[in-house]
């Protein structure tokens, strides 16, 4: 029984690591934009950030990118491209 724990624990502390992640992306765009985003609104896929919303704050994450990529490298968060 022990050992199906340890199986679940496993899925437990990589679904927390990718909620830690997508939090510090929303901290890191709010603190640059100084717009909120939901973690619903955030994908991660092969170091690539896409994030929905409407087209002002895409713009205004477009524009502000280098800014929010360094924030999230200090943050050991290792991002190529937001989308």
């Amino acid at each position: 029984m022990k050992e199906i724990s340890n199986f679940f624990d496993k899925f437990n502390n990589v679904a927390l690591k990718e909620l830690k992640k997508r939090e510090l992306i929303c901290n890191a765009v709010e603190k640059v934009t100084k717009h909120k985003i939901e973690i619903k609104d955030i994908s991660i896929k092969d170091g690539s950030i896409t994030i929905k919303g409407n087209h002002g704050l895409k713009s205004e994450i477009f524009l502000k990118k280098r800014a929010i990529i360094d924030l999230l490298l200090n943050g050991n968060i290792k991002v190529f491209d937001i989308k």
